[in-house]
């Protein structure tokens, strides 16, 4: 089955009268021209029939949404999931009254812009610049020649997996500079638009003047993602890019704009790595040369597929390769323990992890020093910058786990003293500390994480067990250890889970309870160690059957056939740079009944004690627990000489 027409059809048992495509391309679709193919791609009739179409879907299922297919890159490997289409579809646009314009999702920018003219309603002439669709332009605050749309929106209507509408004002909704965040669950279908009354004349004559001046100072005739990278603060991207010698850059078909460095052009035959690769070394260079890290403003989507490799991973400069042997033969960063200088061992802290931090710090300590290392204790609080003031350290290694150590707090103050320190820099750390926005992370790069939702107080509990399903696990968004996380087999159990984990944290998150295997994957220096399979007679791997239990069994070898521990890798590594972590770190997952695998959560300060993961994995690729903290502190050798070069 290749294409359905708009006569009635069913999918799921479902009728609805849209167009179902099964494994379409998704090159036809996006305005780079390039990418996979969807699982599944859905053009909806009208609202009530995408209503239809989305109370069907499983409630696992990933959503894409595209318009134009502008601002969007979609990786080779393709979509598993659903892409929905509004383009061509959900077109109507209609005047409300005399000031509000209704526009739905799919309706073209330069349309909008040029209805409103003719109607004489001006501010809304700059959206003729903005290569996308209404839909598109309200995720992400899209904006052009000065102009952003939530400037002008009065109200949206929104829709969520289970076809409910709503119409939401903007005071629901955090807006800031491309970026717009409202309610979990919901995507946009139509924007209220308020405009001022005006000229007719005028407003169709700067359309013009705005148009002109588009096709004079960007690529406009070749096919483009649109504007690459946001504006930082002060500055623009492609001043920057430009000031780094990057125009006309090429690699394969993809090169950077001629006319408007912040372009990326396919000069006709690039592929999705192409300009993914491309996208990261601009980045890079920018951040070396001119000390700004550009953050794209394109979404990148997708399977990622790598190149098949044998032994264990590694990742250089954001792309796939094999370690240089084959076979992960590690080449090491220092040769003296002398060249580390004095070394503070931050642990301890403030979190409900303390007691685990100071087991954690205490064994790396003694092994840091049974290698020669100068290396003192610093058990963390209020002082702890005037401590290392003092000290005249040179470099810290941090294990300290929870809040105050994995959320980016103690880097952001590390990096401020310019003191070299081991594991994951601010973003990747608070990235991952946050479970909401790892979760958001991983679905927007396309990769599997079971269904969730934020829940409070003023939660439906028998909606949220409806949309999540039982069993589900209730966890504080912010902690780790397993600390507040209770299996929920009843709707009626959820508010006691909720008030369990709101005890450690403010933000509550429901997720679908996945039931199968569990595994965990320790990554250090961009390699994949061998993953462990856990086994606990407990109802999960909580707090005790980490730590304390006896009867918790790491299994390592984990049992899988090498293709298989081979695509967890690739998986476990793919998640750990989307959030962008670096140095050493451990992303969790679970493989239901059907092997389909789900990332459940990552770790950028694993536990170094006698229970502890990571250790056993490092054990099982030969590496002894002294040798594991030498390579670790090595990571922050790595981070000092990046420093260096920008």
């Amino acid at each position: 089955m290749t294409e359905q027409d708009t006569k009635q059809i069913k999918y799921n048992g479902a009728a609805f009268q849209g167009q179902l495509r099964f494994n379409e391309p998704m090159d036809r679709h996006t305005s780079w021209r390039v990418g996979g193919k969807a699982k599944r791609f859905y053009q909806p009739k009208d609202a009530d029939d995408l209503a239809v179409f989305l109370n069907q879907l499983m409630e696992d299922e990933q959503i894409f949404w595209i318009g134009l297919g502008s601002n969007l890159l979609v990786r080779e490997g393709g979509i598993d999931g659903t892409v929905i289409c509004t383009s061509g579809v959900l077109n109507g646009i209609e005047q409300l009254d005399a000031r509000i314009v209704r526009a739905e999702a799919g309706v073209a920018c330069a349309k909008v812009a040029r209805y409103c003219a003719r109607l004489g309603l001006t501010g809304a002439e700059f959206m003729v610049g903005i290569p996308g669709t209404m839909g598109g332009a309200l995720s992400m605050n899209a904006g052009a020649f000065g102009g952003e749309t939530w400037t002008l929106v009065k109200a949206v209507e929104t829709i969520n997996r289970h076809g409910q509408r709503f119409l939401r004002k903007p005071a629901e909704f955090e807006v800031e500079y491309r970026q717009v965040r409202g309610v979990a669950g919901e995507w946009f279908i139509a924007a209220h638009l308020e405009l001022t009354t005006g000229n007719s004349e005028q407003s169709s004559a700067l359309i013009k003047e705005l148009l002109e001046k588009r096709n004079v100072t960007q690529p406009t005739g070749q096919p483009s993602g649109g504007s690459t990278f946001r504006n930082p603060p002060g500055d623009y991207a492609g001043r920057l890019i430009e000031a780094c010698g990057l125009k006309g850059y090429c690699i394969g078909g993809a090169c950077i704009s001629d006319k408007h460095a912040n372009f990326i052009i396919n000069t006709g035959k690039a592929s999705a790595a192409d300009i993914e690769a491309l996208i990261i070394h601009v980045v890079d260079t920018v951040e070396k040369a001119q000390g700004v890290k550009l953050q794209p403003e394109v979404h990148i989507v997708g399977i990622q597929r790598p190149a098949p490799l044998d032994g264990r991973f590694s990742a250089i400069d954001g792309h796939r390769v094999p370690s240089q042997s084959g076979k992960g033969v590690y080449k090491p960063v220092i040769q003296d323990a002398k060249d580390f200088g004095k070394v503070a061992v931050l642990m301890g802290g403030w979190s409900a992890e303390r007691d685990i931090s100071l087991k954690s710090g205490n064994a790396v300590l003694a092994a840091l020093k049974r290698r020669g290392i100068n290396a003192v204790a610093i058990d963390v609080g209020d002082d702890v910058l005037q401590q290392l003031e003092r000290g005249k350290y040179e470099r810290a290694f941090i294990a300290l786990h929870g809040r105050g150590g994995e959320d980016g707090v103690i880097q952001g103050g590390l990096d401020i003293m310019g003191i070299p320190y081991t594991g994951s820099g601010v973003l990747g750390s608070s990235l991952s500390m946050d479970k909401l926005r790892s979760k958001q992370l991983w679905r927007g790069a396309g990769l599997p994480t079971p269904a969730y939702t934020i829940i409070d107080e003023h939660s439906n509990f028998e909606e949220v067990a409806k949309v999540i399903g039982l069993p589900m696990a209730v966890k504080p968004v912010y902690e780790g250890s397993s600390l507040g996380i209770s299996k929920v087999t009843h709707a009626a159990d959820i508010a006691a889970a909720w008030k369990a984990a709101q005890k450690l944290d403010d933000s509550v998150l429901a997720e679908k309870w996945i039931i199968g295997s569990e595994y965990t994957a320790a990554i250090l220096m961009g390699e994949v160690l061998p993953l462990i399979r856990i086994e606990t007679p407990r109802e999960f791997y909580d707090y005790e059957a980490k730590y304390t239990a006896d009867d918790t069994r790491f299994i390592c070898p984990c049992g899988l056939d090498k293709a298989q521990e081979h695509a967890l890798q690739r998986l476990a590594l793919q998640a750990f740079e989307a959030l962008g972590c670096e140095g050493w770190g451990r992303i969790d997952l679970l493989c239901d009944t059907d092997n389909k695998p789900w990332l459940i959560e990552a770790n950028t300060i694993p536990g170094m004690t006698d229970h502890s993961l990571v250790p056993q994995a490092a054990k099982a690729a030969g590496i002894d627990f002294d040798e594991l903290t030498w390579r670790i502190l090595e990571t922050s050798i790595v981070r000092q000489r990046q420093r260096s070069m920008a």
